[in-house]
């Protein structure tokens, strides 16, 4: 049985989007979560940042992994009402994680850390510069993202 290329890219677009998500998932929950408390204030008085990004990019992980074997998007987006808010939630999940890790990064330049010198180390600065330099772009490349999930 020969595979089309849109089956292949599907299946490389999932790895890739599983790859990014096991990276986010590893470098904050082994390599930050513990020395960055400083910048792990709860956003709207609701969730700590980084407990939201770990939570969601293992989750990431784990529909990347499904869609690898079942083109779960596809089916969910068959069903009328059903399909409608999985495709508007995952989207809405994909651009909060981006939120949450914009907010997150954006706090490790404190005064509050700088002075107890925490969240100051060097890959740190520059995912920070990075993500902060494409400032809005970046919400616009998640929202591509999540919609490209869902039709592919």
């Amino acid at each position: 049985m020969e595979t089309s290329l849109k089956d292949k890219m599907h299946g490389i677009f999932f790895l890739i989007f599983m790859f990014i998500n096991a990276s986010i998932y590893v470098y904050f929950e082994y390599y930050i979560k513990n020395d960055c408390e400083c910048a792990n204030e709860k956003v709207l008085g609701l969730i700590q940042p980084i407990d939201y990004i770990v939570f969601f990019s293992l989750v990431g992980f784990i529909i990347g992994f499904i869609n690898l074997f079942i083109n779960l998007n596809r089916g969910c987006s068959s069903l009328p009402i059903v399909g409608t808010f999985f495709n508007v939630g995952v989207a809405i999940l994909c651009v909060l994680q981006i939120y949450m890790i914009v907010v997150f990064l954006s706090r490790t330049d404190t005064q509050k850390c700088i002075e107890i010198k925490k969240c100051q180390n060097e890959p740190l600065k520059k995912a920070n510069t990075i993500i902060t330099g494409l400032g809005l772009s970046i919400y616009g490349i998640a929202f591509v993202i999540a919609i490209m999930l869902v039709w592919i």
